[in-house]
């Protein structure tokens, strides 16, 4: 992605900020590398800030680098690769007839 984008982002595969890109929004992928700009919230599998990327906002993801020169300003959360995000429908045992 490269130029000047806002919304929400939805993809199985791969997002690339390019070095002039700017993204602002809600991004779900399976991996996001940032080279230019991000502003928002990212959830991945893997987050990667390159050296001179820029990414402000929340972070939940199973891996997530930030190299040198990379700047990251907001909060992450590590998601353990176990940790499934289903809509799992509870197991609800019947009642004993007295």
């Amino acid at each position: 992605m490269d130029g000047h984008l806002e919304g929400t982002f939805l993809s199985n595969n791969l997002i690339v900020i390019g070095k002039r890109g700017f993204v602002k929004g809600e991004l779900k992928a399976d991996k996001l590398v940032v080279n230019g700009e991000f502003e928002g919230s990212a959830d991945c599998n893997i987050v990667e800030v390159l050296a001179g990327g820029v990414l402000r906002g929340d972070v939940v993801s199973e891996e997530f680098i930030v190299e040198a020169k990379a700047k990251f300003e907001g909060q992450s959360k590590i998601r353990s690769a176990d940790t499934t995000q289903s809509t799992a429908i509870p197991i609800i045992e019947p009642l004993e007839e007295e």
